[in-house]
């Protein structure tokens, strides 16, 4: 039974990493975020993490002034 709450627990934070691959964090630095603080605490700080360089970048291109 722990070893299924444990499975389950890292493919959520694998779920949080894939979330925030777009902010400035990317990809491993929110799974490990997840592992060490809870998916659900690592979702809160994607709510508040910046964007990645490339995706502010394309944002300003598209911008119309």
């Amino acid at each position: 039974m722990q070893f299924v709450v444990l499975i389950l627990y890292i493919i959520a934070a694998a779920i949080c990493g894939m979330l925030g691959r777009n902010t400035a964090f990317g990809f491993l630095g929110h799974f490990i975020l997840a592992l060490i603080i809870t998916p659900i605490g690592d979702f809160l700080v994607q709510l508040v993490a910046r964007p990645s360089r490339e995706l502010r970048r394309r944002i300003k291109d598209y911008d119309i002034e």
